[in-house]
Parts: C-alpha cells; sequence; structure tokens
C-alpha cells in the first residue's frame, strides 16, 4: 500500500495531474519549425526532456547566442495558452484527489510553471480547493523545483519523512531526493517509464497510489 504511512502527499502538475504531453510536443515542434530545425516526436521527446529546461531547448538545438532563455520561454508560453482548451486532466485525477483527502492526507502542488498560470488553470479544473497549497515558480523560465519545495516543507511544517513527492520526470526524483522525501514517478507524463524506473518506484496508472 504506497500511501501508507503518508500524512502528505506533493503532487507536480504538468504531466502528472495535467495531460499536456502531446501540447507540448505540438508547441514545441512549431518553435523548431520556425528555426529550421528537426521536429521531435514524442517518444524522443519523453527520452530527452529535462530540466533546468533551458538544457533541454539546448538539446533540441536552440541556439542561446541567439536568444535567451527570456524570450524562448515568452513563446513558449504564448504558444501553450493558444491550446489550453484542448488540455485535459488524467483519468480519473478528480477521483484519486478525493480519495486521498478522504483518508486524511494532505495535499499540495509543487511546480516548475508559473504560480499564476497554475492557479488558473486548477481553477479552470475545479481543482483549487483540493489542496492545502499551491506552489509555483515566480518566473516562466522553468529553472527547477527544488527551492520551492523547500519553502513548502518549511512553511507548511511538514515532515519530510512522512510525505510522499509524485512526478512525471527525472527532476521530481531529484527534488524528492533533495528534500529526503519518498518519491513515485508516473510514466504518463514528460519522461518515459525506462528513464524513470532507474530512479524510482515508478507506475503507470495515476489509480495505483491507491489501495486496491
Amino acid at each position: 500500500m504506497i500511501l501508507s504511512e503518508t500524512e502528505t502527499l506533493i503532487w507536480d502538475w504538468n504531466g502528472t495531474l495535467l495531460d499536456d504531453v502531446e501540447v507540448n510536443v505540438k508547441v514545441i515542434n512549431e518553435m523548431l519549425s520556425k528555426r529550421n530545425l528537426p521536429l521531435l516526436d514524442i517518444n524522443t521527446y519523453k527520452e530527452i526532456f529535462c530540466f533546468p529546461v533551458k538544457q533541454f531547448h539546448i538539446r533540441i538545438g536552440i541556439d542561446f547566442e541567439k536568444e535567451s532563455i527570456e524570450e524562448i520561454s515568452a513563446e513558449y508560453m504564448e504558444r501553450y495558452k493558444n491550446y489550453e482548451k484542448d488540455i485535459k486532466l488524467h483519468a480519473d485525477v478528480p477521483f484519486i484527489l478525493d480519495a486521498i483527502n478522504a483518508k486524511g492526507i494532505s495535499q499540495y502542488i509543487l511546480s516548475a510553471a508559473g504560480t499564476n498560470d497554475l492557479l488558473r488553470m486548477l481553477d479552470r479544473f475545479h481543482l483549487t480547493d483540493k489542496f492545502k497549497g499551491i506552489y509555483g515558480s515566480d518566473n516562466i523560465c522553468a529553472t527547477g523545483k527544488i527551492g520551492i519545495g523547500q519553502r513548502l516543507i518549511k512553511e507548511n511544517s511538514l515532515y519530510p519523512e512522512k510525505a510522499l513527492i509524485i512526478g512525471d520526470t527525472l527532476h521530481d526524483a531529484e527534488v524528492a531526493k533533495a528534500l529526503e522525501i519518498k518519491c513515485i514517478l508516473y510514466s504518463g507524463g514528460h519522461n518515459n517509464y525506462n528513464l524513470l524506473t532507474n530512479k524510482s518506484k515508478t507506475i503507470r496508472n495515476l489509480k495505483d497510489i491507491l489501495p486496491h
């Protein structure tokens, strides 16, 4: 039973609760096409996506001698918002969140997304009140989540040994290690199963975290 002895569950957002991988690949390919760079398929994307996102952009050919990370991030967000209405949650997310709350486990969001964008999306899906705290970034450059996670732990006086992080990328495993928190990785997001399973316990279905 994954949730045994867990008092706090810390969720990633993009790719974990929000099913936005296809939209993300579409946006990235628009940006690559504009620059006459090779396009990505989803499998390749999930093999090479990483944090900080600037490192991912370097991997796909973005030249930061010509453009800044701020410019690239702003373009990405503008294009991403064009598709927001098409993005759905992963299957059973509201049910899973309600089931966990019913067990008396406190839930938080920890995301590299900008806080305002995060709040807007959570409100759209009527999920905001399911969380005790929502922690996003103060910029759009997606540099990482360790510092944000440290603030989450401190401000809520959480016990790391009784917490669990659920995310979908190798960075989530890095965050969990830095915060000394257990981690479960979900392979339906931005990195694939083979990458994730080398770092942490990995699930293919979010409902697998619930007791059967």
